[in-house]
């Protein structure tokens, strides 16, 4: 399967489904399931050096001031970047993954979570024991108790 890695505060959001483009200052002829995988480098409240989640690599264009709000950006980014629409798919058991730059092959076996758990249960299961809480634990687990109480509401994956 075909990887992409981002930073952990990046995969974050496009694991919870709110994140539905990335800025990439590449493209690719490549379309279809992604796997996104969260890089090494620890960033609090996130999952840091593991493969979260399957995505639809649906388009590649340039990218404009539309497609602030989908990527979670705050401003533009260098002229010739490019916005790769993505769709949540699929929550996988988080698995390490040594990421790469560009697109990489992970050939390890996946493992879908399974349908029956509610997200919240899935999160907690699954996701909250690998979190990197940083220093000020408080603020993370904040964080965390906010995702987990509004999936009850919402359906991301």
């Amino acid at each position: 399967m075909k990887a992409l890695s981002l930073r952990p505060e990046w995969a974050m959001p496009v694991m919870l489904g709110l994140k539905t483009i990335e800025c990439r200052s590449w493209k690719t002829d490549y379309r279809g399931e992604l796997l996104i995988c969260a890089s090494a480098k620890p960033c609090p409240g996130t999952i840091a050096g593991h493969a979260l989640c399957t995505v639809e690599l649906v388009d590649i264009e340039p990218f404009t001031r539309e497609h602030l709000y989908g990527s979670y950006m705050d401003e533009m980014p260098p002229d010739g970047c490019y916005a790769w629409h993505i769709n949540l798919k699929d929550w996988i058991e988080p698995k390490p993954v040594k990421g790469k730059l560009h697109l990489f092959d992970v050939v390890e076996p996946l493992k879908v979570i399974p349908e029956t758990l509610s997200n919240r249960e899935a999160l907690a299961k699954y996701y909250e024991p690998l979190i990197y809480w940083g220093r000020d634990k408080a603020d993370s687990q904040k964080m965390w108790s906010q995702i987990l109480n509004s999936c009850e509401a919402t359906c991301w994956a």
